[in-house]
């Protein structure tokens, strides 16, 4: 299947499974014109919300009781459909991309679609499924800004996917707690694809800016408005897990100052 048709029907499609079609042999060969697209088109179940302050995450201190942790696996759950849905947007947005940058992100986006299986099928055997509690347009209100897969790694690589360094092992060491090790091992998983997917953004930002010697200000340009830095990591900030991903000292220590 090409990369054009399956990224049309991942955010065409009205069921999950269609969402997850994962083909077993790609080809990108007839990339295509450029396609924005506005919105996807989603199960009736899995529409979006409006988020409300009251539809926080549970706290840390909270995570003993498996209703809370299920409200966090869901929310997590949503957010790598998003991804799916915004990685498949990217490369309808930029066929004229490098074609091992989109080769790259093709393999991102089935690792995402994975993430979401995996989820899903944790919350089942939590008795919950998923689409029973609020997904959200998080990540779509940032596509605007996405014009160029440069800006693409900037926002999702090396600040959404990049923050996940930090709060994937908070939250897996929060199910470990609290005697909740499948949950744990789905959390490390998570952090080990992250790594390589914030490795691949950190090698294309090199790649788009192999003159620029202070990526650190190149990236914060790339930025929407009003997102700031701090966005890219948690609240426990973890520099060795940058390190495992390929960014130098000088980044870490920019990004721990923000």
């Amino acid at each position: 299947m090409e990369l054009r048709e399956w990224a049309t029907r991942i955010l065409s499609a009205d069921t999950l499974q269609d969402k997850l079609l994962c083909p077993e042999i790609l080809t990108d060969a007839e990339p295509g014109e450029p396609l924005f697209w506005q919105l996807p088109t989603r199960p009736a179940s899995m529409g979006f919300r409006r988020h409300t302050h009251e539809e926080k995450l549970p706290s840390l201190q909270e995570l003993h009781s498996q209703d809370n942790r299920a409200i966090c696996l869901h929310r997590f759950a949503g957010h790598e459909l998003l991804a799916v849905e915004i990685m498949a947007y990217t490369l309808l947005a930029f066929p004229d991309a490098p074609k091992h940058f989109r080769k790259g992100l093709a393999n991102t986006l089935q690792e995402e679609q994975g993430h979401v299986q995996l989820y899903v099928k944790r919350l089942s055997e939590m008795g919950v499924a998923f689409g029973d509690l609020p997904l959200y347009r998080h990540f779509w209100a940032y596509t605007p800004f996405i014009t160029t897969p440069a800006q693409y790694v900037s926002i999702m690589s090396l600040t959404f996917e990049m923050a996940n360094l930090d709060f994937a092992p908070m939250y897996g060491q929060a199910f470990s707690r609290n005697g909740d090790d499948a949950s744990s091992a789905l959390m490390e998983q998570i952090f080990t694809d992250e790594l390589s997917h914030v490795a691949f953004g950190w090698q294309w930002l090199r790649k788009y800016y192999p003159e620029e010697k202070d990526l650190w200000e190149i990236w914060k340009t790339m930025l929407p408005p009003r997102m700031l830095p701090k966005r890219a990591k948690g609240f426990v900030f973890l520099p060795e897990s940058r390190r495992r991903a390929g960014l130098p000292e000088e980044w870490i220590v920019n990004l721990k100052k923000a």
